[in-house]
C-alpha cells in the first residue's frame, strides 16, 4: 500500500520557490556587499556581519524549529517562516544603519532556518517513496539555479536600482511561494503531549555559535589566537553539554536514536565531508581563475558556470536513479567524480587550456549532482514520520556546518601555505609574477588534494553505511514493512 497526496508535486514547487529564495539570498547579498560598505560609510570589518551573522543564524536555530515543528505543524512553520523571511526582507532593503541592517539579517535568516528546517520533511510527507528521489531533486536544482543566477542578479540590481533592491526582489517570490504553500502543503494534527527541550535548544544554539564564528574570521590576519581558542573550546564544551542532556532528556531537540541508524548516520556525516569538499572549491577556484589566469571578474564566472549548469541537469537523473537502484552506487559515482574533479583542478597551472577547464567543470558539476539527491533520500527514508523535521533539520544543520568548515579550512591554508611558499620560491630566485604563479600553484594543489580527500571520505562513508530502505517509512502517518534485504 502507498500513501499519496492530492497535490503533491505542487508542494514539492512550493518547497523548491522556497528553497531558492533562501539561497538565491546568499549569492546577491555577499556580491554587493562592497555597495553596501560604500552606503554605510563603514569598514569591511562591520559589513562582514551581514553575512557571518546570517550564517550563523541560520546554522545554528535548525535544529530548534526542526523540533518544534514535528511538535506542532510542519506546514505552520514552513508558512510562517515564508512570511516573516518576506517582510524581514522588506525590513532589510529600508534599514538606516549598518547596526539595523545586521539585525534584520539575523531575523531574516530566523524565518529562513524555518524554512529550511522542514523542506525536506514536507516533501518526503508528500511523495511516495518511489518518487521521492526525484521530488528532493527539486531542491538541489533551486540551489544550482540560485547558484547560476544569484551573483549576476545579484550585481544588476545593486548597480542599477541600489542595493536594497537585492532584498526588494524577495518579496513578489516570497508573495507567491507563501500563497502556494498556504495551498498545497498538507497539514497534519499537533502532537499532543510533545514537550519542548528549551535547555537543548539553548545549548546548541550557543555551542554552533561559538565553534562557526571563529571559523568565519579563520583566514583573517588580524584574527587574535586566544579569542579563536577561547570561543573554541566553549562551544566544544557547550556541544558535549548539550549531547550529555540530550541523552537524559525525555523530549530532546536532537533524537540521537536516529544516529542508530547506519544509513541515517553515515549519511548526515557524509553529507558534512561533501560540503567541506565544495566549500573548498567555491572558495579557491575563483581566486585562481583571476589571479592566476589573470581573468576578469566575469569571465570567471562564465567559466565556472558549466558546474552549476551540469549539477542542475544531473540532480533529477541521480534523483530518479535512486529511485529505482541502489543509492549507493548513484552516490558513489557522484562522489568519484567530485574527486577525480578535485585531483584535475589541482594540476591546472597559467597556461592550461580553457577546454580542460570546462570539462572538468562539467564532470564536478555531474559529481555534485549524482550526490546530494541520492543522499538526501536515503537520509529522509530511514526517518520515522514523526522526527522527520529533526531529521531534515540535522541534514542542514549538518550541510551548513560543512559549508562554513570548507570555507574557513580553504582561507586558513591559503593564507598558511601560501606565505610559506612565496618564502620558499624566494630563497629559489623566483620573482614578480613568476614567484605569485609558481606560489599559487603550490597552494592549490595542497588545498585540491586536501578537499578530494574529504570527498573520498565522504564516498568511504556512503559505501558502509548499509542499503537504504524505501520502503519503510512512508507518509507522514502510515508505516509500511520493509520489502528490501
Amino acid at each position: 500500500m502507498t500513501q499519496k497526496h492530492t497535490g503533491s508535486w505542487a508542494v514539492v514547487v512550493a518547497v523548491a520557490l522556497g528553497t531558492f529564495m533562501t539561497s538565491m539570498d546568499i549569492n546577491v547579498v555577499n556580491i554587493s556587499l562592497p555597495l553596501i560598505q560604500k552606503s554605510f560609510h563603514t569598514g569591511i570589518s562591520s559589513v562582514q556581519w551581514i553575512a557571518v551573522a546570517y550564517l550563523l543564524a541560520l546554522c545554528s536555530t535548525q535544529l530548534t524549529f526542526g523540533k518544534l515543528a514535528d511538535i506542532y505543524s510542519l506546514k505552520k512553520f514552513y508558512v510562517f517562516g515564508s512570511i516573516g523571511f518576506t517582510l524581514s526582507s522588506l525590513l532589510c532593503g529600508i534599514s538606516w544603519s549598518i547596526e539595523m541592517l545586521i539585525l534584520f539579517r539575523v531575523l531574516q535568516a530566523l524565518f529562513g532556518a524555518m524554512m529550511i528546517s522542514t523542506s525536506s520533511a514536507i516533501i518526503t510527507n508528500a511523495v511516495s517513496p518511489e518518487n521521492r528521489g526525484k521530488a528532493l531533486s527539486s531542491t538541489a536544482i533551486s540551489v544550482a539555479v540560485s547558484t547560476l543566477i544569484g551573483p549576476v542578479l545579484g550585481g544588476f540590481l545593486a548597480e542599477s536600482f541600489g542595493w536594497s533592491s537585492i532584498f526588494f526582489i524577495n518579496i513578489p517570490i516570497g508573495i507567491v511561494g507563501t500563497i502556494l504553500a498556504v495551498r498545497a502543503i498538507p497539514d497534519y494534527a499537533a502532537k499532543p503531549g510533545k514537550k519542548f527541550d528549551l535547555v537543548g535548544s539553548v545549548l546548541i544554539v550557543l555551542a554552533l555559535t561559538l565553534l562557526l564564528m571563529p571559523l568565519e574570521f579563520l583566514g583573517q590576519v588580524s584574527i587574535q589566537p586566544a579569542w579563536l581558542v577561547t570561543s573554541l573550546v566553549a562551544g566544544l564544551v557547550l556541544l558535549a553539554s548539550f549531547l550529555l542532556h540530550e541523552s537524559r532528556s525525555a523530549e530532546p531537540i536532537l533524537n540521537l536514536n536516529l544516529f542508530r541508524n547506519r544509513v541515517f548516520a553515515a549519511g548526515n556525516f557524509a553529507a558534512t565531508l561533501f560540503f567541506i569538499f565544495e566549500f573548498m572549491l567555491v572558495f579557491f577556484l575563483p581566486y585562481y581563475l583571476q589571479q592566476q589566469r589573470m581573468l576578469s571578474a566575469s569571465v570567471a564566472g562564465l567559466i565556472m558556470l558549466p558546474m552549476p549548469l551540469a549539477m542542475m541537469l544531473a540532480a533529477p537523473i541521480g534523483g530518479s536513479l535512486s529511485d529505482k537502484l541502489d543509492s549507493r552506487l548513484i552516490v558513489s559515482v557522484g562522489l568519484g567524480l567530485t574527486s577525480a574533479g578535485a585531483l584535475f583542478f589541482g594540476t591546472f597551472g597559467a597556461d592550461t587550456p580553457i577546454y580542460l577547464l570546462l570539462i572538468v567543470f562539467v564532470v564536478t558539476g555531474i559529481g555534485v549532482g549524482f550526490f546530494q539527491t541520492p543522499n538526501n533520500s536515503a537520509v529522509m527514508g530511514n526517518v520515522e514520520p514523526e522526527n522527520r523535521g529533526i531529521g531534515g533539520a540535522t541534514l542542514s544543520t549538518m550541510r551548513n556546518t560543512g559549508m562554513v568548515l570548507g570555507e574557513a579550512i580553504a582561507a586558513a591554508m591559503f593564507s598558511f601555505n601560501y606565505n610559506r611558499a612565496t618564502l620558499k620560491y624566494t630563497a629559489q630566485g623566483f620573482q614578480g609574477l613568476a614567484l605569485r604563479q609558481a606560489a599559487f600553484g603550490e597552494v592549490m594543489w595542497i588545498i585540491c588534494i586536501t578537499a578530494a580527500c574529504f570527498s573520498l571520505a565522504a564516498l568511504g562513508l556512503s559505501l558502509i553505511r548499509g542499503k537504504a530502505q524505501r520502503g519503510k517509512f512512508t507518509g507522514p502517518e502510515t508505516v509500511f514493512d520493509d520489502d528490501q534485504a
